[in-house]
Order: C-alpha cells, then sequence, then structure tokens
C-alpha cells in the first residue's frame, strides 16, 4: 500500500488488513450510517470532523501503542509521539483529501468499496467470503461497520487521487542508470569495535567524585511505590471441582463447533536450498540456476540421497544438517511459490528449480496428510475440559460478584471475612516491577492494586489463579536512597559511565592516528583488532549483519570524500564505539542493468508519485481554512 499511508498512519484499513482483524461492512448497506450534529473538534473549509471521530480515532491509536508496550505506554515515549497531535493531523488530511478529489471529479461507488471487500483475503474461509467470520471478526475489533467503510473508501479515493497527479510522470533512461549503478555498488569496510567494558579496569573510583556523582544522579536510584494486600481469593479449581459435565453437553458442542476440529491438509516435504539475492545480475542468477540444475539431476539419476545432496548443497542453515527436512505444514505457511509447488507434487515427486525471495529450491515430496475432521472421540477429553472451565468461571465470577456485594453492605474486608467465616490472605510489599505472584503480572490488575490508596477497597480483579477482592493495608511511597544503601549497584553505574567516556577518548585518538598513517597501522600501535565487512550492497543497511546500521550509514558518506586513509568519526552504539574505514569500492556488474531495468522503473516512478502526491496535500493544506478546538 501507499507510502502515504505508512507515513501518516492515517488509513488504519492497511494496518487492520495486514493485522488480519477483519470487519463487516457490506451487509448492513454501504453508507447506512450519518453522524448526528456533535461537538466538533475541528473544521475544513467549513467541513466539520466530530469530536467523536477524533476520540475513537485516538482511542485506536492509543490502544495500539499500548499493545506494542504490554499495557503501558512509557511518558517519555507517549510525549514524543505526540498522538493527539498525529491524529488530529491525519484526520484533517483525510478531509481535505476527499474535498480536493470531489473537486476533481474523483468518485467512488459503493461497488467499488464492495469489491476491495470482498477480495480481503482475511475476510474469506476456504477462498469465498464468509459472512459468520466477518461477524466474528467485527466483534472482536469493536467498530461498526460505517467506520471501516469510510476508511476502505479514503484508500481508494487517495489511489485513485495519486493515479491522476502522477499520470504524466516517467522514468528516463539516465534516471534507471544511476539508480542502478547506486544500489548495485558494493563497499568493503574496515572497523574496530571498542566496547566500554575493555575500559572499566581503568577507572578508579575516588569516593569525592562517587558522592558529587551520585548527587548528580540519584533520581535513577528513586525506589518504586510499593503496595501491601490483603485480599480475598476466588480458586478456580476449587470451584471447577463443584462443576459437572455430561456426555451429551460435550457431544452438542462438538456437534455444533464440528468447523473447529477441521485438520487442514498436510504435506511432508524436503529441500535444498541455493541463496539467490532477488536483486542478483543475470550473470550470478545463471550461474546458481546451473547449479541447481546440476544438483537436480544428480538426484534424478540416483547417485545420492536428497538427505545427502542436502546436507551437502543446502544453504539452509535449519534445515540442512536434518537432510532438508521442513516436517509437516499445511497451506498458508510457505512463501507462495514453494507453497504452490509442493501442494502440486505428488509422494516421492522431486521438483525444482523453483525461485523465491530466498534463492533456488529443489523440493522433495515425502508424505500427504489428507484433510480430516478429528472424531468425538479424539476430541472430547478437551471439550469436557473446556465445558469445565467455562462453567467454573461463570460460577467463580458470580460468587466474587457477590462476596464483593456483600464487601460493600458490610463495610469492608476483615468484617465480611469474619461474619461468612473466610480465610484472607496477604501479600508482602511488592512493586509493579516486581509483583506478587498471587497477583501475577496482567497489566490491567497491576493498574488498578497500584491505584490504591491505603484501606482502599478494589473491584473484583483477575489474577493467576482466579479471581481476586483486595484491600491496600500498607503503602510505600517512592523515594531516594542515601548513598550506602545502593552503594555497590552506584559504584557499578559510575565505573560503567567513566568507562564509556575513556574508551570514547580512545576511539577519538585512534581517528586521529588513522587519518594520518592509516587504519591498520594505527590499529597495531593500540593493540585493537580490526575487522572486515567484505563487499556488500548499498541496500544492506547492516553489511551482512557485520555492523549496525548507523555505522554503516557513517562510513557510507566517506564515498563522497577523496583521498587516502578515509576514517569516519567514532559512532556510539549504545555502549559500544565503531572506528570504521573505506577499504574498497567495487562499481556495479556493465552487464546486470538489463534484468534490473523494469523493477527499477517502477520503483523510480513510485517514488515520483509519492512525491507529488504529498507535495499536493502539503499545498491542499495551506490553502485550506482549518479551525482546531481550543485544547486539542
Amino acid at each position: 500500500m501507499m507510502d502515504f499511508i505508512r507515513k501518516n498512519a492515517a488509513s488504519w484499513m492497511m494496518k487492520l488488513i495486514l493485522g488480519a482483524i477483519a470487519l463487516v461492512f457490506i451487509f448492513w448497506g454501504v453508507g447506512s450510517f450519518r453522524s448526528q450534529r456533535l461537538e466538533t473538534a475541528a473544521k475544513v473549509n467549513g467541513e466539520k470532523i466530530l469530536l467523536t471521530d477524533y476520540n475513537r480515532e485516538y482511542n485506536r491509536v492509543l490502544e495500539r501503542y499500548q499493545q506494542m508496550f504490554g499495557g503501558t505506554v512509557p511518558e517519555a515515549i507517549m510525549k514524543g509521539l505526540n498522538i493527539k497531535q498525529q491524529v488530529l493531523d491525519n484526520l484533517i488530511n483525510q478531509e481535505i483529501i476527499a474535498q480536493e478529489a470531489e473537486k476533481m471529479g474523483i468518485r467512488v461507488t459503493d461497488q467499488e468499496i464492495q469489491d476491495v471487500i470482498l477480495n480481503i483475503d482475511a475476510f474469506k474461509k476456504d477462498g469465498a467470503f464468509d459472512l459468520d467470520l466477518y461477524k466474528q471478526a467485527l466483534r472482536n475489533a469493536r467498530m461498526v461497520p460505517a467506520d471501516f467503510e469510510k476508511q476502505v473508501r479514503q484508500e481508494i479515493t487517495i489511489r485513485k487521487v495519486q493515479a491522476l497527479l502522477g499520470a504524466g510522470l516517467h522514468a528516463t533512461q539516465d534516471e534507471i542508470k544511476e539508480r542502478y549503478a547506486y544500489i548495485n555498488q558494493e563497499i568493503n569496510l574496515a572497523f574496530i569495535k571498542i566496547p566500554s567494558s575493555s575500559c572499566e579496569d581503568s577507572v578508579k573510583v575516588d569516593e569525592k567524585e562517587l558522592v558529587a556523582w551520585y548527587e548528580k544522579n540519584k533520581e535513577n536510584y528513586r525506589t518504586d511505590p510499593k503496595i501491601k494486600l490483603r485480599y480475598l481469593l476466588f480458586d478456580r479449581k476449587e470451584f471447577e471441582k463443584q462443576v459437572k459435565v455430561t456426555p451429551e453437553e460435550v457431544k452438542g458442542w462438538y456437534e455444533q463447533h464440528k468447523e473447529q476440529f477441521q485438520k487442514p491438509e498436510m504435506r511432508h516435504a524436503r529441500h535444498i536450498l541455493l541463496k539467490l539475492p532477488q536483486e542478483a545480475d543475470e550473470s550470478k542468477t545463471k550461474q546458481i540456476q546451473a547449479k541447481a540444475e546440476k544438483i537436480l539431476k544428480q538426484l534424478q539419476e540416483g547417485k545420492k540421497s536428497f538427505q545427502e545432496m542436502a546436507k551437502e548443497y543446502s544453504q539452509d542453515p535449519g534445515t540442512a544438517e536434518k537432510g532438508g527436512d521442513l516436517g509437516f505444514f499445511p497451506k498458508g505457511v510457505m512463501v507462495k511459490p514453494f507453497e504452490d509447488a509442493v501442494f502440486s507434487m505428488k509422494e516421492g515427486e522431486v521438483k525444482g528449480p523453483v525461485r523465491t525471495q530466498f534463492g533456488l529450491h529443489i523440493i522433495r515430496l515425502d508424505k500427504i496428510r489428507p484433510a480430516k475432521t478429528a472424531s468425538l472421540q479424539e476430541v472430547k477429553d478437551q471439550i469436557e475440559q473446556d465445558l469445565r472451565k467455562q462453567k467454573a468461571g461463570q460460577l467463580m465470577w458470580e460468587a466474587a460478584t457477590r462476596a464483593y456485594d456483600s464487601i460493600i453492605e458490610m463495610g469492608g474486608l476483615d468484617l465480611y471475612a469474619k461474619a461468612e467465616k473466610k480465610q484472607t490472605r496477604e501479600t508482602g510489599l511488592f512493586s509493579r516491577a516486581n509483583p506478587d505472584p498471587a497477583v501475577g503480572n496482567r497489566a490491567e490488575t497491576l493498574n488498578a492494586v497500584m491505584a490504591l490508596e491505603k484501606g482502599e477497597l478494589s473491584s473484583i480483579l483477575e489474577v493467576p489463579q482466579g479471581l481476586m477482592v483486595a484491600e491496600a493495608v500498607d503503602k510505600k511511597l517512592p523515594y531516594i536512597p542515601k548513598l550506602n544503601d545502593v552503594r555497590q549497584r552506584a559504584e557499578q553505574d559510575f565505573i560503567r559511565e567513566k568507562a564509556v567516556e575513556l574508551c570514547r577518548e580512545k576511539a577519538e585518538k585512534l581517528v586521529e592516528s588513522a587519518k594520518k598513517e592509516g587504519l591498520i597501522k594505527a590499529a597495531e600501535k593500540a593493540g585493537l583488532a580490526v575487522e572486515e565487512t567484505g563487499l556488500f550492497k548499498r541496500g544492506d543497511s547492516k553489511a551482512g549483519g557485520k555492523l549496525p546500521a548507523q555505522a554503516v550509514a557513517k562510513a557510507r558518506s566517506l564515498m563522497l570524500q577523496k583521498g587516502k586513509n578515509l576514517v569516519g568519526e567514532p559512532v556510539q552504539i549504545g555502549n559500544t564505539f565503531y572506528v570504521v574505514g573505506l577499504k574498497q569500492v567495487k562499481d556495479a556488474p556493465a552487464d546486470g542493468l538489463k534484468s534490473q531495468k523494469d523493477s527499477l522503473k517502477q520503483k523510480i516512478l513510485a517514488e515520483k508519485r509519492q512525491t507529488v502526491f504529498m507535495d499536493w496535500l502539503n499545498d491542499a493544506r495551506n490553502r485550506a481554512e482549518i479551525e482546531v478546538k481550543r485544547g486539542l
């Protein structure tokens, strides 16, 4: 999908599709929802952006970030993301695009929206649109149909606008040649790593200096708030003992949900992989192709077993030693060209070479396990266990709710426990970072618990063993400890920080020396080892995994310089310093342009369309009359 959507995060449609979050729209009718007259968040050329739409989109974006960070987004990151402004800008952009598209005569029909939705794989079962799957997805996504319909319409509109704006664009031969030469040029870097740990032995801890350092950094040692709970536990296992599940219930559930026990066709295959980059030139491609065909011929002649050939030739580190064994797998697991080949083969058949993004594969199909539906006998124990848990969960919630109401009426947990002869338990003092095992690490539970004040009663909480109603019996506020209380930790941190400073100085002196006499001589004098990346292409941001991206980016700038002993300034990644020098530059092979010409042309055109579109949008936004509600 379009970079505009990626960069601006405006169209959640594509993100929802990519995340396989299916939504319903069409079976309730396209265009069935009309916003009521509600408070506005902003106006664009007089058209309202409703506050309800803003809040809904804000909550979606916030929830996505919360999922990424496991429940709570750190405050510093929240501030940097500026989600409120991000969401508002996206909604304003969407309204501007819609208005400008209408002026341009661009329309999106209901049929177009239907065609897009009905062809999304996430909404299909066995290749066809599935209404039940659609409905379930809508419930899971907690969205109304009109939201998704609107997002689809926006996406189609953007595509049409981009197509219209980019209609006259083209990529010249010179541009294609220049891009080919750029991305296929190879460089070899020499580099030295200086980890700060190598400088720690040189750090001397001076008491006066340590005290001053701690005073400056003492906020880093502020303790976490801690809380102690008295609680009443509703143990799930105890309720499971009270539950009975009959054979008739198991059978009835099985019949109603039989589709859940369908096992897809599985195929057991082996492969021999010969790596071949997608951007490989024609010469390299022919070389690897010939090697693959030679291996295939040897297999057909039966000179060696497939397992032996895989161990000898396969470049797949995960399967080569296992004779290329991939085990059983269903459709939808492997990359499509590989999957298409495997699921078109007969048992014992060898096929190849098959090209994928990883290279060339020679494949053998060992076994076909047909699709089947598991029998009731095979799954009855699992169904019985699930029904038991379901019934027990319902009983547990009912019991916890009754108890909670009584606790409120009686005026406290202790009074209830005494009257009902229930046993309460206590945790020790614990923090969010190190929760008590009885409470667990569920984000929602910890948020609720840590918000309690001393003497305050919680709501019903989900915990590892079941449910809990808790009362805060003690709470310790965060404080800064004295140096002696954290001396060992403080000294270690002090040494690490000073070691980083020493290593920075060491790296800077190394660069100064290397610019005069070369990196290898400078390293020898400093007693440091020099490594090489080997030749790699510009598109490889990490030099085959041998260097961090920041160090590679710094080194690329050396190619613009002239002279000998080209060495970049030190690059710090974490607590390690990298000193990188340019050793070799290899120009792109002249005979490789033909095989990449079409793909390069499409990339250049896509970039130009994106640039034109963003310039158009920025211009339209500058011309628009935009009013934003105060406080947003």
